[in-house]
């Protein structure tokens, strides 16, 4: 393993004519003010290079040789000089380990080496044809999806909407025994009134233990019924029959508003299954976007005489 460093503080530039060699023994035994000096200087030297057949090189391990335009890469911008130097050496250290490993994998795995090359040839050709198509789909297909489509596309497939459990739109909140006021915060709660349930937000803003205001968004009910500490088949019937419920245990008071429902094995409301819908309409476009293109692609070879089949 060779490391190249030398600078030459007249000049302020790094010497490379003379390099030192060094064994594993002699590496771990380099005094950390040195290898400092080399790492931050190298990496500093990197910058003011134009191409890489213009570099001297860092470390040599074989043939393969690390420069340090590498390093200055993969370092964060704006770091210290102390973080520089500590992310320079684990680099470099990771660096040796790897062509070392590599190495040793290349004398003792002769016979697979063919195999392995296919395979890393074959993740080539995926990886650019998916960075490929990634590419053409940001330019041509739009992130949004019509709201037209969306509700076409609910109309038309609601069978595949059934909901498996009761959704409601809610609201649940749990006060301390000996919170202030329980009579007032009762009349709140069982009034429609926008006055009233302002109020009663205020209120639990302040006051409550939880407060949970489900009235824009459906959630499961058995979301709500584990809010409430009782069991969950009598509580499930007072749901659907009150719509408005108070419970207590020895430390709690829990209320919880029933605002909307929707039962089970009924078509799930849309809002519900909205953004179940653009994934499925994102996905589908993709499909038709990925079709197409290899149509395309096929007729346009056929047509230049790019394929020839023997």
């Amino acid at each position: 393993i060779k490391y190249f460093c030398q600078c030459d503080k007249g000049t302020n530039k790094l010497d490379f004519e003379n390099y030192f060699v060094l064994s594993p023994s002699h590496r771990n035994g380099l005094t950390r003010m040195k290898l400092t000096a080399f790492i931050i200087a190298a990496v500093l030297f990197a910058s003011c290079q134009q191409e890489k057949s213009k570099e001297m090189p860092v470390v040599q391990v074989f043939d393969y040789i690390l420069y340090p335009s590498e390093i200055a890469e993969y370092l964060p911008s704006n770091i210290t000089a102390e973080d520089s130097m500590v992310l320079s050496q684990n680099y470099i250290t990771h660096w040796i380990t790897q062509k070392l490993l590599l190495q040793k994998a290349i004398e003792n795995l002769p016979e697979q080496q063919d195999n392995i090359q296919k395979r890393v040839e074959n993740y080539r050709t995926s990886l650019m044809i998916h960075q490929y198509r990634q590419l053409l789909m940001a330019q041509r297909i739009k992130d949004n999806i019509d709201e037209e489509k969306i509700r076409d596309y609910y109309e038309k497939n609601g069978s595949n909407f059934i909901l498996s459990t009761p959704i409601a739109k809610a609201v649940f909140f749990m006060l301390p025994k000996g919170a202030p006021n329980m009579k007032e915060v009762r009349k709140w709660f069982l009034s429609d009134k926008a006055e009233d349930q302002d109020k009663l937000e205020d209120y639990c803003l302040t006051n409550a233990r939880k407060y949970d205001k489900f009235n824009d968004s459906w959630v499961e009910v058995n979301h709500l019924l584990n809010l409430i500490n009782e069991e969950g088949s009598q509580l499930m019937k007072d749901i659907k029959t009150h719509k408005k419920i108070e419970r207590k245990d020895s430390n709690f008071y829990y209320f919880l508003k029933i605002n909307d429902w929707q039962a089970d094995n009924t078509v799930a409301p849309l809002s519900y299954v909205r953004e179940d819908i653009i994934l499925i309409l994102r996905n589908r476009t993709r499909l038709e976007f990925e079709s197409e293109l290899e149509r395309q692609i096929n007729e346009e070879a056929r047509r230049k005489n790019f394929v020839k089949i023997f």
